[in-house]
Formats: C-alpha cells, sequence, structure tokens
C-alpha cells in the first residue's frame, strides 16, 4: 500500500501530491480527467484508474476537490461505505462548517476516522516554509499523520476537536480578504484613472502592512472585549470618509459599488446609534441579520 492516496488533482491537489512525491513518500492519486496524473506519474506517483482504486490503496486519504458535494459524488462512485474502514480521511477542499461536521459523521459512522483542513498558501507554496494548515479533529487521529502533512505545511495548526473549526477559520480569513483584494482593485482603479502606475500603489500599501498588523488585532481585541467607546477614529468620521470615495468613483467613472456597499453599512451603524464608537463597532451590525 502507498503511503497516502491523494482524491483530487486541481491546481492545488497537484501541487499537494507533488509535495509529497518529491518528499520520498509514496503516493497514489486518482482524478477523474485523468490526463492530470501524466506529470505526476513521471515523477513517481502511481496512477488508481479509479477513486474504489485510491482509497483501497493507503489507510491515509486526502481529499482536495472543488467542494463537498463533489466530495460525496466520489465517495458514492468508490462505494466507500464498504472501503473507509479503518482509513483516515483528510478533507481539505473549501467548504462550509456544516459540511465538515456532516461529512466527518458520515465517514466515522463507517468506522473511519476524520480530519477537516483549511490550507492557507497557494499552490506554489506549498511544500515552502509559508505554507500553512489548520486541522480540526481528535488529536488521536492527527498525531500519526502530522509529520506527512508538515511535508506539505510547516505551519501546521491544530485548532481543536470540533471538526468544524477549521473551516470556520478559513471562511473568517476569507471575508478579510474578499474585502482586501476588493478594495485594493477599486484603490487600483482610481489609481490607474488618474494615470499612475499601480505598481507604485501596491508599494506603497504593502510599507502600511505593520500598522494594519496592529489595527486587525486591535479590533480582535477591542470586538472580544466589547470596547469601543475610546476611539482614534469613530463610525461617523469614517463612514464620511467612505461615503467621498462613491463621489470619487464618479468623478473619475469607475465602478461605485464598492465604496456604496461600505458606505451603507457604516451608515447603518451610524443610525444604530453607534456613530460616536469606533470603527470596528460596525461589527454591531453584521453580527444581525
Amino acid at each position: 500500500m502507498s503511503d497516502i492516496a491523494v482524491i483530487g488533482l486541481g491546481h492545488m491537489g497537484s501541487a499537494l501530491a507533488k509535495a509529497l512525491v518529491t518528499s520520498g513518500k509514496s503516493v497514489t492519486v486518482w482524478n477523474r480527467s485523468q490526463g492530470k496524473t501524466d506529470a505526476l506519474e513521471r515523477i513517481g506517483a502511481l496512477k488508481a484508474e479509479t477513486p474504489a482504486a485510491a482509497i483501497a490503496d493507503s489507510n491515509t486519504l486526502i481529499v482536495c476537490l472543488s467542494d463537498y458535494a463533489a466530495t460525496s459524488i466520489v465517495l458514492d462512485e468508490a462505494h466507500a461505505t464498504d472501503l473507509i474502514e479503518g482509513k483516515t480521511l483528510v478533507q481539505l477542499t473549501s467548504g462550509t462548517p456544516k459540511q465538515a461536521r456532516n461529512l466527518g459523521q458520515w465517514v466515522e459512522a463507517r468506522g473511519g476516522s476524520y480530519l477537516d483542513g483549511a490550507i492557507s498558501a497557494w499552490p506554489d507554496q506549498i511544500g515552502g516554509p509559508d505554507a500553512s494548515i489548520v486541522i480540526a479533529g481528535r488529536e488521536s487521529v492527527l498525531t500519526p499523520i502530522a509529520q506527512i502533512l508538515k511535508l506539505l505545511a510547516p505551519n501546521l495548526s491544530h485548532v481543536g476537536t470540533d471538526i468544524g473549526r477549521a473551516k470556520i477559520l478559513f471562511n473568517a480569513a476569507l471575508s478579510y480578504f474578499a474585502a482586501h483584494w476588493i478594495g485594493f482593485s477599486h484603490g487600483a482603479a482610481m489609481y490607474g484613472a488618474e494615470g499612475m502606475d499601480v505598481a507604485e500603489f501596491g508599494e506603497a500599501i504593502a510599507a502600511l502592512s505593520p500598522m494594519f498588523a496592529d489595527d486587525v488585532r486591535h479590533m480582535g481585541r477591542a470586538i472580544s472585549g466589547s470596547r469601543f467607546a475610546d476611539p482614534q477614529s469613530t463610525i461617523r468620521s469614517v463612514g464620511v470618509d467612505i461615503s467621498r470615495l462613491v463621489e470619487i468613483a464618479d468623478d473619475l467613472n469607475i465602478s461605485s459599488a464598492f465604496p456604496e456597499f461600505a458606505a451603507d453599512l457604516f451608515r447603518s451603524a451610524a443610525e444604530a446609534g453607534y456613530g460616536a464608537e469606533e470603527h470596528c463597532a460596525i461589527f454591531k451590525v453584521i453580527r444581525t441579520r
């Protein structure tokens, strides 16, 4: 049997399998589009013709498909009910905490062990010093395969036994990065509309990264302790500045969708009575439906 099987060979799954093979592990790989196994076979991976064969070929399975629905389809096709007993399935597919818990229950009801993880790295960072994986599940399940997972991401963190915890962390971070990507792109559009070099804008924002790190730590502590009453900037003042971005977007003939969305949130927070509190008090209107 191989040391590990990797099911799903998109950009990330292929990077995971490659890192394991080049680290000297015997790796079985499967993907619905079999052509994606060719490059991995050339460096020593073993190709499984079916997902059932991949599951049968190793006691440790890494799944990295497009989503949990795809995972369920593959497990059904593999008749995994009869194959999963005694094996450890590590799910590294993106999804929701509810989906993670449901799959964990499914695996364990059939005699398998389950870990749910989230990758914090781009595919070309896998196996390198900057790659991180957070894993949720029983520590007794993680310990025997932790060294294998560290070949993928040296920064491996166990975040508890609640199987949904890794996906909470991943999706909470994604919400931050979604605004980060949109905000940077909106700023880049402003720069470009004025004929300025967007690369220069990137360097300017990068230089501010220590300030951003301090701010996110501060916001985490303020929200955790409900400490909003001693602001350096307020919901009201930030809201005014963000509303001005709508006017600038109109002047520059670029989309105003992002600043309109942000301005509406800050306006709602001010109207709810939080105008004199600090900017992260916007949390109070976001947490309610």
